[in-house]
């Protein structure tokens, strides 16, 4: 309550750590809790699963079967809290040093990881940053990631992981006023190597605040060096085919099933959704549950038929921008854009899973109408690449985009 007394105007600066720009994370605590949980799963669990699956035989009363999933967990627990504890015996505490405080929307965060018992270096290392969404009512919540971006680093002579993020200027600041809403900034960081991998986690301030001289050096700089792996960047692997087709006209096609792990994760859904409405059909459930539920079931069986069997094409020509949407090599809809139309092309936010936001393309044209296509590009460099050769192709530069826009 003091330093927002001191500090009303600056948020940033109301916590400790965040106003001495060293934020800490450890795994200890999270490991200790996990020792509790296992101790205490196991110490009922065992005793009661185990004997009631002995003394029966499950061949014969194959309900009792049931039972074996206590102890799974309680080893499951076990083998958990076990790595956790190795985990921070190998790599103790860490913190994160910011380079200055706060990071800047429509700037830079900046700064480097310290290892409590160090890494190697040259070690490579996988940053993420993302901004999470807590929503919280009654007894539901939940974390909506709204944006992220993913680095590949490596660490430098003295064992610290040096952290640059360009943060976008739509992107929202860090902002908890509101316990049932709260805007949360999280750095996380993972490092494969050794007996167990490395992995902390950071929350860090993000404020929409002036720049100094120095700070608008460094956003430029950064922009400079991401503009630099955009235009460096060779599609391996990809899920996505950009080139010429027969006709001489340049084709992106997105091919089907390109994010299997989604599609996998929807799938579990799908099959727990069908469940329950097997159960409310048999037992005879209110009408409303009967009618509303396999109307939910509906759009999931679309949503995942879409993901598995759904592609897309876009031609881009002498004519205009043409965007087609296939389902089962059936073409479910088209869409037309005049290229002269066309104001400004960028990847942005879309769909999410866990801390992952994944990108679609937006082309906007014409007075302010917006066209998304190619939903589910996980790496934010391949999804500016593509927007960026998409906007070359159409002959659009940053200059003649402005001008546009001002017209």
């Amino acid at each position: 309550m003091d330093l927002k007394r001191a500090h009303p105007e600056e948020p940033w600066l109301w916590r400790a750590e965040w106003a001495a720009g060293e934020i800490h994370s450890s795994a200890r605590p999270v490991a200790i809790a996990v020792c509790a949980l296992a101790l205490f799963w196991n110490a009922i669990a065992l005793p009661t699963a185990v004997p009631a699956l002995l003394a029966h035989n499950l061949r014969y009363e194959p309900k009792f079967a049931g039972l074996a999933i206590f102890p799974i967990i309680g080893f499951g627990l076990i083998a958990w809290a076990i790595h956790l504890l190795l985990r921070w015996n190998a790599y103790g505490d860490s913190r994160f040093e910011m380079k200055s405080v706060p990071g800047k929307i429509d700037g830079t965060l900046e700064g480097s990881i310290h290892i409590g018992r160090g890494v190697e270096p040259m070690r490579p290392a996988n940053l993420k940053l993302v901004c999470i969404n807590y929503l919280s009512s009654g007894n539901n919540s939940t974390a909506t990631p709204l944006w992220s971006d993913e680095s590949q680093v490596t660490a430098g002579g003295d064992g610290s992981i040096p952290a640059s993020f360009l943060i976008p200027p739509e992107c929202k600041p860090s902002d908890d006023t509101n316990f049932h809403d709260r805007i949360c900034w999280r750095l996380n960081a993972k490092s494969p190597g050794g007996v167990v991998s490395y992995k902390s986690s950071f929350e860090v301030p993000v404020f929409q605040i002036d720049e100094t001289t120095a700070q608008a050096a460094e956003a430029v700089d950064l922009r400079t060096r991401r503009d630099q792996r955009v235009s460096e960047f060779r599609p391996q692997g990809s899920a996505i085919r950009f080139g010429l087709n027969p006709d001489g006209q340049t084709e992106i096609y997105f091919r089907a099933f390109r994010n299997p792990s989604i599609t996998f994760v929807l799938l579990g859904f799908l099959a727990i959704w069908s469940c329950v409405t097997y159960l409310i059909f048999k037992e005879h459930a209110p009408l409303i549950f009967r009618i509303m539920w396999p109307v939910f079931e509906a759009i999931v069986v679309v949503w995942v038929i879409s993901l598995m069997f759904g592609t897309t094409t876009v031609l881009i020509g002498d004519g205009p921008l043409k965007v087609t949407r296939h389902l089962l090599g059936i073409p479910a809809s088209t869409r037309r854009v005049p290229a002269c139309d066309v104001l400004d092309i960028r990847s942005i936010a879309g769909m999410t899973a866990g801390t992952t936001v994944y990108r679609p393309i937006q082309v906007r044209y014409g007075r302010g109408e917006k066209l998304n296509f190619g939903d589910g590009i996980e790496d934010p460099i391949e999804a500016d690449w593509l927007a960026t050769k998409i906007a070359e192709t159409l002959g659009l530069t940053t200059a003649a985009a402005a001008q546009k826009t001002v017209a």
